[in-house]
């Protein structure tokens, strides 16, 4: 085996191997093969530098060229290095070894020529060494380049994104021994993660760097927020920290973190002597593009993370903001159906009244033909037992009883009575049904909605709010029916009417009038609610549709009637607007698009 500078160089001997032993001596070990399974299985479990295939038989070349076969077409391999030690007295194509099965060199066995072979032998490892440094630079340039990537893209700490990075970023400059400062102030620091070959000198780092107190020749990476390679300075005394390591220092890489122009965290590398002349201005090249980018995408991840909490707090906000818009509108309609509830109460209660004074009548009745019943049980017991006297009697009684009570009439107005307590109470089943959209909850889901039925059974339920004071005019002509809800609608038009009633009232309109207009228009529908009321002021007509704002005195409102509406009909895709006119009327227009 032969060692080199951070690689383990396998010699591997594959077919004769007295032919090894003769050409080569005893210049290196290596493992020796004669079959290729054998073969096959070893080296899939270490990437040789170098493949030393002995050919002096015809089971040799075999045995070599399924080998070769397998490392460079199986394996697709072209970094191990394979040369063919031929026996000088065995004829080989070398030409189509070297061209068909790729090899990289062909030599002869014989002992004159052990020098010159063992020459070329380690110019091939050499060669490998280089491949295999440039390969693993290029890997450490891309892993660094791609950790950068994932600071964008993961949701770890920051604390455990730089010790990713810095593995690349170690691997990348061969550093020996790796820390990381937490910078606390702007002359203070303390090691928060160190990484070496020994196993722990994270006591003498602080002895010698003499911490927490951040020393000029690393402060320099941080006063100019580049990252810098530097030669170590006589004056820098890191013995007990080499003796630990095994090797000297050289040099050292220093790699600021700074985010929005605030240092954060100095990643210090100590790089080797024997390493040094690997770290060439490409490596310092892409450290320093490195740097650009992971500092762009630390204040972006900070952004983005000021703004996921500004977001988290918005949102708080909002769902309280909902929260408390549910809660007005639900106190605006609690509002309207609170002052609908003394005129309904009155509605209900007429019929209810009626209703309860018929049970009084039909009690009496009740009395009256109960007692008939037991004067006639008693005329039928007489005849039955012969009494003729009795009998007699008891018809007597019965002819003055039914003409006293007026039976007659009893029978007849029970019937009235009925009839009438069946209005009664067809009567508050039809008020119930009217209100059942107050009633229920309002569904997310759009249904069949019939306006001018929904506008229809609005009237009826405010028809006592008007008191027979305010005219109304419907010309309600028929419209196609399209998705909606009835509840919202309904409480649409009851804004709008109950504001209309409010106005004209407030403002002692004689022959106060509302108007209810319906049509189909150029593909859309169209409903018009008109009064002839005082009119709204132009300076309040931009502010109609805001929430809180009102006309009304304080107290009397909430100023969400008209904000409801408006959001109502535009969650439901239609326009709401406002004409009106000091002192002549007030005209809201509602626009629904017909779907085709």
């Amino acid at each position: 085996m032969v060692e080199a500078k951070n690689i383990a160089v396998l010699v591997f001997s594959v077919g004769n191997l007295a032919l090894h032993e003769n050409a080569l001596g005893s210049w290196c070990d290596y493992q020796h093969y004669d079959s290729f399974r054998q073969f096959k299985k070893q080296f899939r479990h270490t990437k040789p530098a170098l493949i030393v295939a002995g050919i002096g038989s015809d089971k040799d070349e075999a045995l070599c060229k399924e080998a070769t076969l397998f490392v460079r077409n199986g394996l697709a391999n072209q970094d191990s290095r394979i040369v063919i030690l031929r026996d000088p007295n065995f004829g080989l194509d070398e030409i189509h070894w070297m061209e068909s099965l790729q090899v990289n060199a062909c030599l002869s066995a014989e002992p004159e020529k052990q020098t010159i072979n063992i020459t070329t032998l380690k110019r091939e490892i050499d060669t490998f060494q280089y491949i295999d440094n440039h390969r693993r630079q290029h890997d450490a340039e891309t892993e660094m380049l791609m950790c950068i990537t994932k600071f964008s893209r993961s949701n770890e700490s920051l604390t455990n994104l730089l010790q990713m990075f810095s593995n690349s970023l170690s691997a990348l400059c061969y550093a020996s021994c790796v820390f990381h400062i937490k910078i606390l102030n702007d002359s203070e620091g303390e090691i928060e993660f160190c990484e070496s070959n020994a196993f722990d000198i994270k006591r003498e780092l602080n002895i010698a760097l003499g911490l927490p107190k951040i020393s000029h020749y690393l402060k320099n990476a941080l006063d100019e927020k580049l990252p810098q390679i530097n030669l170590l300075s006589e004056d820098i005394n890191l013995a007990t920290i080499e003796n630990k390591l095994l090797e000297k220092v050289g040099s050292y890489l220093t790699f600021p973190i700074i985010v929005y122009n605030k240092p954060l965290y100095l990643l210090v590398y100590f790089i080797p002597e024997s390493e040094m002349d690997k770290v060439s201005m490409k490596q310092v090249n892409v450290i320093s593009k490195a740097s650009e980018q992971l500092t762009v995408l630390l204040e972006r991840r900070q952004a983005e993370s000021s703004l996921k909490k500004q977001y988290t707090r918005l949102k708080s906000t909002l769902v309280e903001l909902k929260t408390t818009k549910q809660a007005l509108q639900h106190q605006e309609k609690m509002a309207s159906i609170g002052q609908m509830a003394a005129g309904i109460a009155h509605e209900i209660n007429n019929p209810l009244s009626y209703v309860m004074s018929n049970f009084s009548s039909m009690d009496d009745y009740l009395d009256s033909i109960l007692q008939l019943q037991e004067l006639q049980a008693e005329f039928l017991s007489s005849i039955e037992q012969g009494q003729d006297n009795k009998v007699a009697q008891l018809k007597n009684n019965i002819s003055k009883f039914s003409e006293e009570e007026n039976i007659a009439f009893v029978l007849e107005d029970i019937r009235a009575v009925i009839s009438d307590s069946h209005s009664g109470l067809k009567r508050v089943r039809d008020i119930i049904t009217d209100l059942k959209s107050f009633t229920y909850s309002q569904s997310t889901e759009l249904e069949v909605c019939d306006l001018v039925k929904v506008v229809e059974d609005t009237l009826k339920v405010l028809s006592y709010d008007l008191e027979g004071t305010i005219e109304i005019d419907s010309t309600l002509n028929e419209l196609p029916k399209f998705m909606a809800h009835n509840g919202l609608m309904q409480q649409v038009f009851t804004n709008l009417i109950k504001n209309a009633a409010q106005a004209l009232s407030e403002a002692g309109i004689v022959n106060a009038k509302i108007s209810i207009f319906t049509e189909t228009k150029e593909q859309s529908i169209r409903i018009v609610v008109r009064d002839n009321g005082p009119g709204i002021p132009i300076d309040a007509q931009q502010k109609i549709f805001e929430p809180f704002f009102t006309t009304k005195t304080v107290g009397e409102g909430t100023g969400l009637g008209l904000s409801v509406t408006f959001n109502i009909i535009k969650k439901l895709g239609g326009v709401i607007s406002l004409n009106s006119k000091e002192g002549e009327f007030t005209e809201f227009v509602i626009v629904f698009p017909i779907e085709t």
